[in-house]
């Protein structure tokens, strides 16, 4: 199977205990069957399993694993072998089309997020082939950008003007705050900076100067939603709009609310299903 990643991907390393938003907490940890088969010869680590799954502890719901300087004890004791899938390829997505395995990186992870937003050059991809095991060889420029991200490199213009080609129809800041207080969340914070949006509201001239301001960044936002979410535009517009106006409200940094939005709705099957 041929398969294309952004070239980036192979820069990613987790920061580990430098993370300020650890992935071991807060996150259900299903267990593959492999992994279950190779964790039921260790005691020490099937009595922390119920349901194929690790039981999460305290009020932050972490994984029993996680030292309190950050580090996987897994990890320390058994070497990164032991980790289970869900571990091992977090945050990594794949996409499939026509017989082409679209491989990336989700926005939330913070270190995930520095190389996506933080990207100097047009956004690029690499080609390679899955073997039988699964590796993946090869690491051909690929010239042909998919999902529409070819206009978001060539683009010349201010950034605001290209999201409004994107997707034209206009909403007001409030309007879209409140559809998303219909999802899901996790955190409680990302729902009352919803609520302070939906109270305030952010004028659109406002919000696309912000996204003028930070075009680089925002220009590697719309093609981070342009690839992960396969060539849809409304999506990419709607979110990238939202991400701008919650920053202003907020006053949080822009990596910070991406990173935000990302773990509250990219990560849930049913918010995805939904917007």
């Amino acid at each position: 199977m041929i398969t294309l990643r952004p070239d980036y991907y192979d820069s990613f390393k987790c920061i580990a205990d430098k993370c300020r938003h650890t992935c071991c907490a807060g996150w259900e940890i299903d267990i593959d069957e492999d992994s279950m088969a190779l964790y039921r010869e260790r005691p020490d680590i099937m009595c922390h399993i119920k349901d194929s799954s690790f039981v999460l502890q305290g009020k932050d719901e972490r994984c029993p694993f996680l030292l309190e300087n950050g580090l996987c004890r897994l990890i320390l004791e058994y070497g990164e072998d032991i980790l289970c899938d869900v571990c091992t390829e977090h945050p990594r997505f794949y996409n499939y089309q026509d017989d082409i395995e679209y491989i990336g990186l989700g926005l939330c992870c913070e270190a995930a997020c520095d190389l996506i937003l933080g990207r100097e050059g047009p956004f690029r991809l690499i080609r390679g082939v899955v073997t039988d095991d699964g590796e993946v060889l090869g690491s051909d420029p690929c010239d042909d950008i998919p999902f529409g991200i070819g206009e978001v490199n060539e683009f010349e213009g201010k950034i605001s003007e290209l999201l409004a080609g994107l997707s034209p129809e206009e909403r007001d800041s409030r309007e879209r705050a409140k559809f998303y207080l219909t999802l899901e969340f996790l955190d409680p914070a990302w729902q009352e900076m919803l609520r302070e949006l939906e109270s305030k509201g952010t004028a659109a001239e406002e919000r696309d100067a912000c996204i003028d301001c930070f075009s680089r960044e925002f220009r590697n936002l719309i093609a981070y939603f342009l690839y992960r979410h396969m060539g849809n535009r409304a999506i990419a517009a709607e979110s990238v709009r939202l991400i701008a106006e919650m920053t202003l409200s907020s006053g949080l940094p822009l990596r910070e609310v991406s990173r935000m939005y990302a773990v509250e709705i990219e990560y849930s099957d049913v918010n995805t299903t939904k917007l």
